[in-house]
């Protein structure tokens, strides 16, 4: 399959002179939960909602730059959210007695993931297009969560952190298969290891292109799994995207 379309026609964007540099910026907004467990065995499940409601910080987006059958990609998550809750529970002492424990808790979730990658097209015309792809994938993620307890004089806290930091090849695909008209299908595929056992990448959906640039909606999933010394098990990031992206 990869002889065939290594010789298949490459066919130029109209008003593309060959040689020319053309660029894309693209914002999105990624609907993604993260889940996941630590080494110790505690179960990670962030929902999308819970997210957005404590949001602090976040950026989503990509830079591209192409030439001819060439093409380079920086993709950037960022995300910074916390949350704080305090309050007193009524906690049973003694037969019908019952005192007040002074309750506060916080949890923190900072990461970054950002994927930069190189590809060639192997296939490009009216009805499709196939870029293999070859790059690195980085993962900065830390959660934080601290408790508190009071009661009287007494006093109990803690705390635990899990942080992990995983740099990884990954070699995939990625392309689209046009409709009819300006839509069309999009799909993203790679795989890859190296700080980390194994990451994995997919992503897909339907896109609509304006004079412009284009529209898309996708659902993207990246998932990590780490060996038995790191501070996680595995971890994933889901959901559905929306993106716009500008051309010029």
């Amino acid at each position: 399959m990869a002889a065939v379309l290594s010789v298949a026609p490459l066919r130029s964007v109209a008003g593309e002179a060959p040689g020319d540099w053309r660029y894309g910026a693209t914002l999105y907004l990624w609907g993604a939960g993260i889940q996941g467990d630590t080494a110790g065995g505690a179960k990670v499940d962030v929902g999308f909602d819970t997210l957005i409601s404590n949001l602090d910080m976040a950026f989503m987006g990509a830079f591209e730059a192409r030439r001819d059958r060439w093409s380079f990609v920086a993709d950037v998550v960022y995300l910074d959210v916390g949350a704080n809750e305090s309050g007193e529970v009524p906690v049973r002492v003694a037969a019908g007695a019952t005192g007040n424990v002074n309750v506060a808790a916080s949890v923190a979730t900072t990461g970054w993931v950002l994927n930069l990658t190189g590809a060639f097209t192997l296939l490009r015309n009216e009805r499709a297009s196939l870029d293999v792809l070859l790059g690195a994938r980085y993962l900065d993620l830390a959660l934080d969560f601290d408790l508190d307890l009071a009661a009287a004089q007494y006093a109990v806290t803690r705390e635990i952190v899990a942080t992990q930091v995983s740099w990884d090849t990954v070699l995939g695909v990625k392309g689209r298969a046009i409709l009819d008209g300006p839509w069309y299908l999009q799909y993203n595929l790679d795989v890859g290891a190296g700080e980390s056992d194994l990451t994995w990448q997919a992503a897909g959906g339907l896109g609509y292109a304006f004079d412009w640039g284009d529209v898309t909606l996708l659902y993207r999933h990246i998932g990590w799994e780490f060996g038995s010394d790191a501070a996680l098990d595995n971890i994933a990031f889901s959901g559905p995207l929306l993106g716009g992206t500008w051309r010029f």
